[in-house]
């Protein structure tokens, strides 16, 4: 029993850890098959840079976020590599689908929430429809 507590313990301190590592830049010619969390893949290399690809950083979200950096095409997000190995983009990424809606920032390989998602705000915070009908 304790070596099974023991183990909960390291396995929740270690997605704890997870939480904060930052986002890093892989420059690559073509997008592999699998994602990884954390990581940028920013496809075309450093010559012809035009698509940036990354998994969305909500909890439990798989869904894979592209973003085209090409200068001719409009949107468009900018790219900015910093010394340390990590990176930003601009302007923010707002994904509204079915299966992930959050906004936010990646700054210095930071995640920085645009608001509180919904999927972090506890139930019984939620504001009830049936309460604002007064």
């Amino acid at each position: 029993m304790l070596k099974r507590l023991f183990q909960k313990l390291f396995r929740s301190y270690f997605n704890f850890l997870a939480l904060f590592q930052p986002y890093n830049a892989e420059w690559v010619e073509d997008l592999p098959r699998k994602t990884t969390k954390n990581t940028v893949y920013v496809v075309g290399g450093r010559k012809y840079p035009f698509q940036a690809t990354l998994t969305c950083p909500r909890r439990h979200c798989s869904q894979v976020i592209t973003l085209d950096i090409s200068p001719d095409i409009y949107p468009r997000w900018k790219i900015t590599e910093h010394p340390e190995g990590v990176i930003s983009l601009n302007p923010s990424i707002n994904l509204n689908s079915l299966n992930c809606n959050c906004h936010y920032w990646l700054k210095r390989g930071r995640i920085y929430w645009a608001e509180a998602p919904s999927f972090a705000i506890p139930k019984e915070n939620k504001i009830d429809s049936e309460y604002n009908n007064s």
